[in-house]
């Protein structure tokens, strides 16, 4: 059921690629969310030889709730930016590599309004706000800004918005030394 759900969310949104979808599903490492020791290694690991990207492996719950589906959603979208780097140089951890997927994590939250879905993302936003890691934080922001005027538009819609917000917030901070 919750499986069908994170596939209906990726078409909905215009973000399902059958091909993605296919590695994403073979190259996943499933564990229950509820064994807390595993969550640690929870996440997209990008194996890179000579300078290539060679693998995406990706530990996730298996989804059996809205907090599952919504990690998924997080992790998929990595697997999605970054599936055609495989096998070319490649730099993934970008300095708006984490702004599209917590913004599809914001557009999963607002639709799917659950109390302990909404509950989970406030956690996982308040932690974001204690970590002094840049990409997070320009990640909230522009997901936030994202949000404001969000249409259901296209990824590569939201990808060209992101890349300005990005090129913006970074002018800014330039100007501001």
């Amino acid at each position: 059921m919750y499986y069908r759900k994170f596939i209906e969310f990726l078409k909905e949104h215009g973000i399902y690629d059958e091909e993605v979808v296919k590695y994403y599903r073979e190259h996943w490492e499933l564990f229950d969310y509820l064994d807390v020791e595993k969550r640690i290694n929870m996440g997209t690991n990008y194996i890179i030889r000579n300078g290539q990207l060679e693998e995406m492996r990706v530990v996730v719950p298996i989804m059996n709730n809205d907090i599952t589906v919504l990690i998924n959603v997080h992790e998929y979208i990595h697997v999605l930016t970054n599936y055609n780097k495989i096998n070319h140089r490649a730099k993934i951890k970008t300095k708006d590599h984490e702004v599209l997927p917590i913004f599809y994590e914001k557009v999963y939250v607002k639709e799917n309004p659950t109390e302990e879905l909404m509950e989970y993302h406030n956690l996982l936003n308040e932690c974001i706000d204690d970590t002094p890691e840049e990409q997070y934080v320009l990640a909230l922001d522009i997901s936030d800004k994202l949000m404001e005027d969000y249409d259901n538009q296209s990824i590569e819609q939201v990808n060209r918005k992101v890349k300005k917000l990005v090129f913006k917030d970074t002018i800014h901070k330039f100007i501001n030394k």
